[in-house]
């Protein structure tokens, strides 16, 4: 049973609080059947990248664990390879390049996944109650997030939630994209335009119409310049800030999130928002996660940008959040990853068991199919095409690299941009064609031994 809890710091967001963990239902709706061969790959992402990447700032702390696993395995095959050093070498080097590929190109294509399938975690709220759910910290393709923006929109709906922010890094564009989007299609759904800023200490902006790019502003500049466009100002995930809350406080912030994830501010952070009556949110951080932890909760009549910007200012909302999936003061890798793998098991169990099954029939017959062909192997027809083998195999391996990164890298969509969904079709077929070309490679450990 998930247990909900509420925070609040004002009296009318005590009993938005009270009325929200009375009312709100969490529904787990689980992983659609047609995605079982997809679920392994799943499972070793999570198993081997998410325990030690997951909750980290910075994209380095994703190449890490990428790089360790493809050392790992081209200094299994550099070990266990019989034939001369330039070819082993040469073998173990491309095994490498192409378990970097596929390992770095999974991580997006699974979070690409997790985003656009509608499986995990809804809020159920009943059509009579007295408030709606709002996640003011979204990320989308506009930075670095894994959902398009009127995708985004799409995503809160389906989860229960009718009012958003699209906060992209440094940029309104995603909002503003949203708020035609929704302007255009009618959808009941409030979108209000924002950004991150991402200076020294990370801020939400909120109902704000320029961007505010903190190579022109520092984090009191910046501050200042969202009260001149009529904005709202929230300190993001504060237990990472490079200042102090009370320093923040005195910049003048309208108030921070107390729940940024799977993370809920410590007691100090709690107890200055309740004294001061600051604005305490619960943001999602959104980009790709199909278990939305938390929810601000926002009187009903706030269904306007300026209804939702006087209900914060007022302090007419509360912060919930399943309370046995948070952890407290900071972030908690440990507890993140087991959450994850209660949750790979939770809501796609079945798919587990046939996607298992399927894998293990598909490598029966793999196998047997490569028995009987190493039975007539012949040896590599020749240096020449064992080079332009090795060229090819580099080539479409900086084609697929680039265009992962180039649809990723936030400081990379100044203009055009390739789309998610076609650089991971790109890096699907690319590691398909690259894998059989190394097996064309591996076939050459004859010629190794003859010469």
């Amino acid at each position: 049973m998930d247990s909900l809890a509420w925070f609040a710091t004002t009296p009318e967001g005590e009993q938005l609080g009270k009325l929200a963990v009375q009312m709100v239902k969490v529904e787990w709706v689980p992983v659609p059947i047609w995605l079982a061969p997809f679920e392994p790959f799943q499972w070793l992402i999570t198993w081997l990248i998410t325990m030690v990447s997951t909750g980290y700032p910075g994209a380095v702390w994703l190449v890490i664990p990428y790089l360790l696993i493809a050392l790992l395995i081209g200094l299994t095959i550099l070990r266990r390879l019989r034939t001369i050093w330039w070819h082993k070498a040469t073998v173990a080097a491309i095994a490498a390049l192409n378990t970097l590929l596929t390992v770095a190109g999974g991580f997006i294509a699974v979070n690409w996944v997790n985003a656009v399938v509608p499986f995990g975690v809804r809020w159920v709220v009943a059509e009579n109650a007295p408030f709606a759910l709002a996640n003011f910290h979204t990320h989308t393709t506009q930075s670095n997030g894994f959902l398009t923006p009127e995708q985004a929109v799409l995503w809160h709906l389906q989860r229960g939630y009718k009012v958003v922010a699209i906060t992209d890094s440094n940029t309104v564009k995603g909002g503003k994209i949203a708020q035609r989007f929704v302007e255009r299609t009618k959808l009941p759904v409030t979108v209000l335009v924002g950004e991150e800023f991402r200076g020294k200490t990370h801020l939400v902006l909120l109902n704000i119409h320029s961007d505010i790019s903190p190579k022109e502003f520092d984090v009191p500049a910046a501050i200042k310049e969202t009260k001149r466009q009529g904005g709202i100002a929230i300190a993001a995930h504060p237990w990472t800030s490079k200042h102090g809350i009370e320093e923040l406080v005195e910049w003048g912030v309208d108030g921070f999130e107390i729940v940024n994830g799977s993370t809920l501010g410590d007691e100090k952070l709690q107890n200055l928002c309740e004294e001061r009556k600051l604005t305490a949110l619960g943001n999602l951080d959104l980009r790709s996660d199909p278990v939305p932890e938390t929810a601000t909760v926002l009187p009903k009549w706030a269904n306007t940008t300026q209804k939702v910007a006087q209900a914060l200012k007022e302090g007419k909302c509360a912060v919930i959040y399943l309370s046995d999936r948070i952890s407290t003061g900071e972030f908690n890798p440990l507890k993140s990853w087991i959450s994850e793998l209660k949750d790979l098991w939770r809501f796609r169990g079945t798919a587990n068991f046939v996607g298992i099954v399927f894998w293990i029939f598909v490598g029966r017959l793999a196998l047997l199919r490569n028995r009987k062909k190493l039975s007539s192997q012949s040896s590599f027809p020749s240096l020449k095409s064992f080079i332009l083998t090795c060229l090819l195999t580099l080539a479409l391996f900086a084609l697929s690299a680039s265009f992962l990164v180039w649809s990723m890298a936030r400081d990379l969509k100044q203009n055009w941009f390739p789309s998610l969904p076609t650089a991971i079709a790109i890096w699907v077929i690319v590691c398909l064609i690259n894998w059989l070309l190394w097996w064309r490679l591996m076939k050459c450990e004859l010629y190794g031994r003859q010469n």
